[in-house]
């Protein structure tokens, strides 16, 4: 199976996005949420004690905390779309084939064979497919650029040779 296909910044956001809801650690999962809360929380109690006490200048270093707790989730996506963009090897036109050995991935500068007990899970969704090599380095292919024939050939060698976590 053969598979021709390009990975753009949509991709890469929907893929990280995946990886992080599908992660073991629930620290990864919950940061996110987590920071947005905290920051929020605190922005409360500020508000609340400046309307009890009157504004004070000791209140600026709290609010900047409150600031960067809440714009946490928004720093980290702007640091994935400048990772997608350093990534010379996911720009361009890419290939991906699928046999009973194994995967072969190739791109303008680099070409590589992996057998399948090289990877040690997969997970998808309805946008990509995550090939894990460890718990921290995927391989993603998109579901858009598949056919639904070729999402299912996928998922079967995905099933038959990888297994499926998350």
């Amino acid at each position: 199976m053969r598979i021709d296909y390009e990975i753009t910044k949509q991709d890469f956001l929907d893929a990280q996005r995946l990886a992080i809801q599908k992660s073991p650690l629930p620290l990864v999962r919950w940061t996110r949420l987590v920071s947005l809360l905290f920051g929020l929380s605190l922005l409360v109690f500020l508000i609340y004690a400046a309307a009890r006490q009157g504004f004070s200048v000791r209140f600026v270093p709290g609010l900047a905390i409150c600031l960067l707790f809440i714009s946490m989730p928004l720093l980290n996506r702007r640091t994935q779309e400048n990772l997608y963009k350093k990534s010379t090897s996911m720009h361009g036109k890419l290939s991906f084939d699928a046999d009973d050995e194994g995967i072969r991935f190739a791109g303008g500068t680099f070409s590589s064979k992996l057998a399948w007990p090289h990877f040690v899970k997969y997970v998808e969704d309805d946008k990509v497919f995550l090939l894990y090599q460890n718990s921290q380095v995927f391989n993603l292919v998109p579901k858009r650029a598949l056919s639904q024939e070729q999402i299912t050939t996928l998922r079967e060698y995905l099933q038959r040779n990888i297994r499926p976590n998350g």
